[in-house]
């Protein structure tokens, strides 16, 4: 096997990356290089498995850990090695990856890394132009140093939950981990500002990541608000103070929804073309953003009233049309038929027999000379250990045996 001989002609050939990250916020990181032609060797033992391989997320009811659908998801085109770090000479073998390496990346509680002797000031004695990322709850510094959560507990420190929900109810914490899965865009994006710093200079760096920090900004302008006014922005359910109609309208159909969002009278003129002939649609107290907002109870009874009439997909189309802002709510059998997905061949849907319950997904951006590609589905255990110590690191078959029986590479 040769890893780097299959991504030959991708952008991020010859970038080897040793991932030890755990669930979904680094994984995916890593991932998105792998995608692009990054040997990603993804670093894990039988005793400190990846969790996401544990959870409750398996193909059928033998929760095997190979066939864990979220662990599949987030480790696509990676390679995946067993090695106990535990142990002194798996530190040893490590470092010995390290050295052929150009990324390191880990999540864990902060402290972990340093206490195996692989924190970065060790890994840079075997690798000085070593860049590492440690992705940790809030940063290597500060009172949250030692605090641990993934994607619930995150948005809810980050002020995300206060800002979604309903006025008059409790904060709701948004469908899926937000953080685990907005992070990882950022990590990609300091990894290749590093890799860059790298080629101009040949000196690597440490790159201390906070998940706390790193989705602030999806609070849009609440935390500038509050500094210049002392206001605190907190729930409105589908409101938006610059639009109006602006929610999701209960369309045709069981649980079948359309959000609409209208911000300009230009916008308000031509939604009321396709609304057509209904005396409402002509009303003063409408014909201005500032009565819209005023009247907003009404309007949105009124908007709802009408497209109860219709299916969400026809609400949307009609919308669209006109230059209207709209769209279905989808459901997850509408996004997995979804006509614009298949079109842009978001969902990757692997030929290797046995793997036929898994769905895999293509980077959101299309490079027109260097595309992302499926190469492999996700690692099984240990899957290409010999590849990586045999062939990579060059362990005979008798040191290699000696380690698999000492527990080392396991």
């Amino acid at each position: 096997m040769n890893s780097a001989g299959e991504n030959a002609n991708m952008v991020l050939s010859g970038i080897r990356v040793i991932d030890c990250g755990q669930g979904a916020i680094v994984p995916l990181a890593t991932g998105y290089l792998a995608d692009f032609g990054a040997e990603v060797i993804k670093v894990e033992n039988y005793d400190a498995m990846d969790f996401s391989r544990r959870g409750d997320n398996a193909v059928d009811s033998k929760r095997d850990p190979d066939r864990n659908i979220t662990f599949a998801r987030y480790n696509q085109n990676k390679l995946g090695v067993l090695l106990n770090l535990k142990h002194p000479k798996g530190v040893s073998l490590a470092k010995r990856l390290v050295a052929t390496a150009d990324i390191v990346a880990e999540n864990l509680t902060v402290g972990t890394f340093e206490r195996l002797g692989l924190g970065y000031e060790e890994l840079r004695k075997v690798k000085p132009d070593i860049i590492m990322l440690s992705a940790s709850f809030g940063g290597q510094s500060g009172p949250y140093r030692d605090f641990r959560g993934q994607g619930f507990v995150i948005h809810a420190l980050q002020g995300l939950d206060d800002l979604t929900g309903w006025p008059d109810r409790g904060p709701v914490s948004p469908g899926g981990s937000f953080p685990d899965h907005y992070g990882p865009y950022l990590w990609v994006t300091v990894i290749m500002a590093a890799l860059e710093h790298r080629r101009q200079t040949g000196r690597g760096q440490f790159i201390d990541g906070s998940s706390f920090e790193a989705c602030l900004d999806v609070l849009d302008t609440a935390v500038a608000d509050y500094g210049v006014s002392g206001r605190v922005l907190t729930r409105r359910g589908n409101r938006h103070p610059a639009a109006a109609p602006h929610g999701a309208y209960r369309c045709r159909g069981e649980d079948r929804w359309c959000a609409v969002s209208v911000f300009t009278d230009e916008e308000w003129a031509a939604f009321r073309n396709v609304l057509g002939d209904v005396a409402w649609a002509s009303d003063e107290r409408f014909s201005t953003l500032t009565g819209r907002l005023k009247h907003v109870d009404e309007l949105d009874a009124l908007v709802e009233e009408w497209a109860r009439g219709q299916t969400a997909e026809e609400v949307m189309m009609k919308l669209q049309g006109v230059g209207v802002a709209a769209s279905v709510v989808e459901n997850i059998k509408d996004i997995y038929e979804d006509p614009q997905l298949a079109h842009r061949e978001h969902f990757w849907d692997p030929k290797e027999p046995g793997l036929e319950p898994f769905t895999f997904e293509a980077p959101p951006a299309k490079l027109s000379k260097t595309p992302a590609r499926f190469q492999r589905r996700h690692p099984l255990l240990g899957e290409h250990s010999d590849y990586v110590y045999c062939e990579l690191l060059g362990l005979d078959s008798e040191e290699y045996a000696r380690l698999l029986d000492e527990g080392v590479i396991s």
